[in-house]
């Protein structure tokens, strides 16, 4: 006797990128929080919230860190009309967070080797979220 013949379950394809999508975006806020506090115990900032605002240099700014979780509800939603837009705001704000540092002086901060490290890590971290975005983008352009 043999065994019954089953179907493979698929996984619809954008699953994994909108799981991909979350854990990135969960890992940027775990990372955030981890660089406030770096900054905090290492003096960079006098206060949480100072490390967590706009002259933060381990840690996105709280609006960006909002932004980004909203965004990313958005991204992975099946409804095009909100993931689209959601998406490329996605890719942008990847975008504008490494090109920030140029300009706010975040990579001309005086910085021990192991913040500079972190500080490396959360940009290529935020980078990462970019791509990730981009590639939801075109799967949901091609659909």
């Amino acid at each position: 006797m043999s065994a019954p013949a089953t179907t493979p379950t698929t996984v619809p394809a954008a699953r994994p990128l909108s799981s991909a999508l979350v854990a990135g975006v969960g890992l940027l806020l775990a990372m955030d929080v981890a660089g406030a506090i770096i900054s905090l115990s290492a003096g960079l900032s006098p206060t949480l919230l100072d490390a967590l605002g706009p002259q933060a240099r381990l840690s996105a700014p709280i609006p960006m860190m909002i932004a980004q979780v909203l965004l990313v509800i958005g991204a992975t939603r099946r409804h095009r009309g909100v993931a689209v837009p959601a998406s490329v705001l996605l890719v942008i704000a990847g975008v504008l967070a490494f090109m920030s540092g140029f300009y706010d002086g975040g990579y001309a901060a005086d910085l021990t080797a192991g913040q500079r490290v972190f500080q490396i890590a959360l940009v290529t971290a935020h980078l990462g979220v970019g791509v990730l975005a981009g590639f939801r983008l075109v799967r949901l352009l091609r659909r």
